[in-house]
């Protein structure tokens, strides 16, 4: 009896591509794909309790990382059940690499920052919270997804970068490591004539009275040049946040220039002299007409 019932249930009931299926063969391509939902189920409830909370992993690419976990194992049951079914996955495996050329030059960019955002998320030379300038831009890491990042802002703004350009371009990384303290370079002109050391009592002076210096590392007074109208000087100062740097510069600068004009100090501006000749005869007098 039931070698009968077993031999009715691995008759083939209908035919794909000359490929007969049976109850039998469906039976364990569902089987399968149960399987491989309940595989996927326990290997992200294991990632999220042992791997996501020890590597500091973003809730963002948590989610991401645990839906290409759950498509890869089910993609792989799926392949185990059809050839468990009998169907000729050469087939399959050819199409697929069609498929996958076409992909690979019209979705390039994608793969990459994908492969850039796996490294941000392993290496962690960026992280959620740091301070970064791009291109002379400030923003704060408000999220690394595996295609592109989100920085905020000064201003507010949301700016989307994509994960390759983090990777391979060269940024600046103002809060990367322990110790964020950070030193502010404020470049200073004078005119030629005025007293250096007094110059350099006012900048220190200035730098004493702002609240948002380190007191414990001193400021710098450097003379950097001879300029073509001005005795170049570079104000060097350290601060402890890094995103106070535009308002720590800023005040700075109103102090100085409210120093500055109390003790008469010049702030020149470039100069050029214009010499006219005039030339012989007429057309050197008609020339010096135009230019006056």
């Amino acid at each position: 009896m039931f070698n009968s019932v077993w031999d009715l249930l691995q008759k083939p009931i209908f035919t794909v591509s000359g490929q007969e299926i049976s109850v039998v063969s469906v039976f364990y391509f569902l089987v399968i794909i149960l399987i491989s939902f309940t595989l996927a189920r326990l290997i992200i409830r294991f990632l999220k309790r042992n791997v996501y909370s020890k590597m500091e992993i973003e809730k963002g690419a948590q989610f991401t990382l645990s839906r290409l976990v759950k498509y890869v194992i089910i993609v792989v049951g799926v392949l185990i059940g059809l050839q468990m079914l009998g169907v000729n996955l050469s087939i399959l495996a050819f199409l697929g690499g069609l498929l996958g050329v076409g992909i690979g030059f019209g979705l390039q960019n994608v793969f990459l920052n994908f492969a850039c955002g796996l490294i941000l998320l392993f290496e962690k030379p960026v992280k959620v919270g740091d301070l970064l300038e791009l291109n002379g831009t400030l923003g704060k890491v408000k999220d690394i997804g595996f295609r592109a990042s989100l920085l905020e802002t000064p201003d507010n703004e949301t700016l989307v970068v994509p994960n390759s350009s983090l990777v391979t371009d060269e940024i600046k990384n103002l809060t990367h490591g322990e110790n964020t303290d950070l030193r502010i370079h404020i470049p200073i002109g004078v005119a030629y004539g005025t007293d250096i050391e007094q110059v350099r009592e006012i900048l220190l002076g200035v730098v004493e009275s702002e609240e948002k210096v380190l007191k414990d590392r001193p400021a710098k007074v450097v003379f950097k040049e001879h300029g073509d109208s001005a005795l170049g000087f570079d104000l060097r100062v350290w601060i402890i946040t890094p995103g106070d740097r535009p308002e720590v510069k800023n005040s700075i600068r109103e102090k100085i220039d409210r120093e500055f004009n109390d003790q008469g100090i010049e702030m020149p501006y470039p100069t050029r002299d214009v010499y006219l000749f005039k030339g012989e005869g007429e057309e050197g007098a008609k020339e010096v007409e135009q230019l006056a």
